[in-house]
């Protein structure tokens, strides 16, 4: 079963034994980092939801997925003005804060699109794109549908004070149709949404796995080839013998080097076509007699 059916279907195994690999701290930070402001348990069971959270907290992490990653913070009075106009109070947005990556909060995107198209959530469907998912507590106690589509980001939850369960009760059934009904005026007036569920990764955060790497490739410094599919091929043997080959290959004709043969006191190359000049013993001068006289030359 692939991650997609799992999610759509509310596979919980499969939710547990990724919660189990991710670690349930882990799951837990990146909850309060969405805004979940209510203590969230750290144990196995918190994949099943375990833990009590406030619909206002859950629509705003659904907006900030729907928001490409970037953080919303909720605001219920957008200004108080006196009876003769008089300016009191206007809200004031706050500083965008990036909660993931786009390309991450465009595949949380697609799983929520799958989940109404083909999914536990089909009865949230409006005749437009719509990204969403169903939740059900034990017993029937509660149930939540929390969605976004055309820029509108919607929470439903249906359930009894007394936390008693209510006959037939689910995310997709009554919560899911609720979302239907109250989107589809509510976006009346809005051009569809394409979703982004497709955002490339940059080039810098793709990481070559550990397993591509063989210590030939190391030594040479080469990056390991693959094929068309992205399958690592077998790498070729390198000579031990050979000379090391680091860096690029040199560009254009090797530069002239007489100028820094001279200054550092090289022996300048032949040049091509003419025969090697004859090598003679050249005679260091003596040292001067006084150490005074002993001074370096420089060159301009």
């Amino acid at each position: 079963m692939t991650l997609r059916e799992a999610f759509a279907r509310s596979i919980n195994t499969i939710s547990a034994k990724i919660g189990s690999e991710l670690g349930f701290s882990t799951i837990a930070d990146m909850a309060h980092r969405f805004g979940i402001s209510g203590n969230i348990s750290t144990y196995p069971s918190m994949v099943l939801g375990t833990s009590d959270v406030r619909l206002i907290d859950m629509t705003r992490a659904y907006a900030a997925v729907a928001n490409r990653g970037v953080g919303v913070a909720p605001y219920g009075i957008t200004r108080v003005a006196t009876a003769d106009g008089r300016l009191l109070y206007r809200h004031e947005r706050q500083e965008d804060r990036v909660l993931v990556a786009p390309w991450v909060a465009a595949g949380m995107t697609d799983l929520l699109q799958t989940a109404v198209l083909s999914g536990t959530g089909r009865a949230a469907q409006i005749g437009r794109p719509v990204a969403g998912k169903t939740g059900t507590t034990t017993s029937n106690k509660d149930g939540w549908f929390v969605g976004f589509s055309s820029g509108i980001t919607t929470g439903v939850w249906m359930g009894r004070d007394d936390a008693k369960p209510v006959a037939g009760l689910q995310g997709g059934t009554a919560p899911a149709r609720a979302f239907h009904d109250f989107m589809v005026t509510a976006v009346a007036n809005r051009p569809p949404e394409q979703f982004e569920t497709e955002v490339p990764m940059p080039d810098w955060q793709l990481e070559p796995e550990e397993q591509l790497w063989d210590a030939n490739q190391m030594v040479a410094g080469e990056q390991p080839l693959v094929d068309a599919n992205g399958n690592p091929l077998p790498s070729q043997p390198i000579d031990p013998l050979a000379p090391p080959a680091y860096g690029e290959p040199p560009r254009g004709p090797a530069p002239d080097q007489t100028e820094l043969d001279r200054i550092f006191g090289g022996t300048p190359p032949p040049p091509q076509g003419s025969p090697a000049p004859v090598e003679r013993a050249v005679t260091p001068p003596s040292a001067p007699a006084d150490p005074a006289e002993r001074r370096p030359e420089f060159s301009q």
